[in-house]
């Protein structure tokens, strides 16, 4: 009794070519949707991360104040060691400012100041300032005669992307978003 077996390979499976071409021009028309949105995404995140970044180095020279009992500053700096005057896009350092001389200028970090951290800013962001230094007594107060602000635009300037950090006088720090304009 001998079965014969007759195995047929009639289908076979795969993708059309024009399954294919309608899964690409989808494919294309999602990327075309999605990657300016994307790009949004990116610019809004680069923005904020740089705003909390400087939220945190006040933060950082607010309690360092009360810790040490003394004058701490955080000004704009290019390398992390000295205060670059206008340089916030550079960067910013917190100090110890041991004998109260410093204005934000070149040569603000003597002998005797002690830098805590330098911060590098992240992603293609420009931020501008009203003011070179911030500094904090020993209370953890806001020793600027007024609220300063620091403004963050994204690379392509939509003001929609910004951000601002608003520093009271008495050292609050406050985001907001709304009411900007980028160079």
């Amino acid at each position: 009794m001998g079965l014969d077996r007759k195995i047929t390979y009639n289908s076979v499976s795969g993708f059309t070519l024009m399954e294919l071409m309608l899964v690409v021009s989808v494919l294309g028309v999602l990327a075309v949707v999605g990657l300016p949105s994307l790009g949004d995404m990116v610019a809004r995140a680069e923005t904020n991360g740089a705003s909390r970044e400087l939220q945190t180095a006040f933060s950082l020279a607010k309690s360092e104040a009360i810790k040490r009992g003394q004058t701490v500053s955080l000004c704009a700096s290019t390398a992390g060691t000295d205060c670059n005057a206008d340089a916030w896009n550079n960067g910013w350092i917190v100090f110890v400012d041991a004998n109260n001389d410093a204005d934000g200028t070149a040569g603000s970090v003597d002998a005797g100041d002690t830098v805590l951290q330098y911060f590098d800013p992240t992603g293609q962001v420009t931020l501008t300032s009203s003011t070179d230094l911030m500094q904090f007594d020993y209370r953890g107060l806001g020793l600027n005669a007024a609220t300063q602000d620091f403004k963050f635009c994204p690379s392509d300037n939509d003001a929609d992307k910004a951000r601002a950090l608003e520093v009271s006088v008495t050292g609050r720090a406050r985001v907001y978003y709304d009411g900007l304009d980028c160079p």
